[in-house]
């Protein structure tokens, strides 16, 4: 693919090529996984594969969503651009498995798989590993595009990519986080005790629900920040000069931190 000769892996510096090698193989797995540059979604997780569908059984499985949906023809039309006609075409006639193109606006705007149209799989709906993964791609597919069309120097777009590597880390963290906030949000919703307190003393449960998701958001929301900053004053003399080596271990420091409140949750049997 064009990419691998916009960013040649196997001539980067240690330093970005784990990450760069990362960030460009989520984008080449979504893209080669789903069948190519004009198929937009891999098959979700754990899906059945059968033998392909005939045209006239996708036409069948169109015309099944859309009544399923509550979708008249035009209006199934307008989602992806055709008009009435065109709609009772694919229905009567049926559409072939092998225009990707066509297939793939047609499982959007009905709200269903690829696969489940054209017979590959019977899960008719995307689990939220998927749903989250074609989000994804979206970004990933954008930001290759502006580094490798914008940013000049190999070197540069290697360390760009790095950078988002080592934020998306973070940001993997930081959900963690936030599930453990959520656990204790819910906790103090469902806590009746603590509601007849509130009760007594007039304090609203919305500003006892705000200091438990901060007091837990704080940490990995603070390292995000100082990772930034750190990409601010990459280029700094003096005091404020960060090293490479200082920014990039600034996961492992957030890892740490969060295996140790994990621990502490496990310790604590929550």
């Amino acid at each position: 693919m064009q990419l691998r000769k916009q960013l040649p892996l196997q001539r980067q510096p240690p330093i970005v090529g784990a990450a760069v090698e990362k960030c460009v193989s989520v984008f080449l797995c979504i893209e080669c996984e789903a069948g190519g540059p004009n198929t937009r979604y891999r098959p979700s997780a754990g899906a059945k594969y059968k033998e392909i569908f005939s045209p006239k059984q996708v036409g069948q499985r169109v015309k099944e969503r859309r009544t399923e949906l509550g979708l008249s023809m035009p209006e199934l039309g307008k989602r992806i651009s055709v008009n009435k006609s065109t709609i009772q075409r694919y229905e009567a006639d049926g559409v072939d498995p092998k225009r990707t193109m066509v297939i793939n606006g047609l499982a959007e705007a009905l709200l269903t798989t690829p696969e489940w149209l054209t017979g590959l799989s019977d899960d008719k709906e995307y689990n939220s590993y998927t749903v989250c993964q074609m989000e994804l791609e979206k970004h990933i597919k954008s930001y290759l595009e502006t580094v490798t069309s914008s940013v000049k120097g190999e070197p540069h777009q290697q360390l760009l990519t790095t950078f988002l590597g080592q934020l998306v880390d973070l940001y993997a963290i930081l959900t963690k986080y936030w599930a453990i906030s959520m656990k204790k949000v819910d906790e103090v919703a469902e806590d009746e005790v603590l509601k007849e307190s509130i009760g007594k003393y007039a304090i609203h449960i919305g500003s006892i629900t705000e200091q438990v998701y901060q007091k837990e958001m704080e940490v990995p929301v603070e390292d995000m920040k100082r990772y930034l900053d750190g990409i601010l004053h990459f280029y700094d003399e003096g005091r404020t000069q960060i090293s490479v080596p200082k920014l990039l271990g600034m996961v492992e420091e957030s890892e740490r931190r969060l295996a140790a409140k994990e621990a502490e949750q496990r310790a604590k049997g929550t």
